[in-house]
C-alpha cells in the first residue's frame, strides 16, 4: 500500500472531504454525488465523477405527468436491481 506523506507547512483539508451537493429541493429529481466513486468494471479500477444529475421543468407538472415520471423511474430502478452476470452473458 502506498503511503502519503503530509507536508509540515500547509494545512490542507483531508482529501476525503466532499463539497456540498448541488440539489436545491425544487427539482423533479436530483442526484448529487459530490465525491468520486471507485468502481471496478471488467477488472479495471475506475473512478466515476458524477457531481449532479438534475431533472427539472420550466412549467409545473400535472398530477398525471408526475405519475408518469414516477412510473418510469420505478421501472428503471427495478430493472437495475434485476441485472445479473448471467443475464448479461445471455444477451
Amino acid at each position: 500500500m502506498a503511503k502519503i506523506k503530509k507536508s509540515q507547512g500547509s494545512q490542507q483539508p483531508p482529501q476525503n472531504e466532499c463539497p456540498e451537493g448541488c440539489c436545491t429541493g425544487d427539482e423533479i429529481l436530483c442526484i448529487s454525488i459530490p465525491c468520486p466513486i471507485s468502481i471496478v468494471l471488467l477488472g479495471l479500477d475506475l473512478q466515476l465523477e458524477l457531481p449532479c444529475i438534475r431533472l427539472s421543468s420550466v412549467n409545473g407538472l400535472t398530477a398525471g405527468q408526475t405519475q408518469q415520471v414516477l412510473a418510469v423511474l420505478a421501472n428503471l430502478l427495478g430493472a437495475l436491481g434485476s441485472i445479473s452476470p448471467t443475464s448479461i452473458d445471455e444477451q
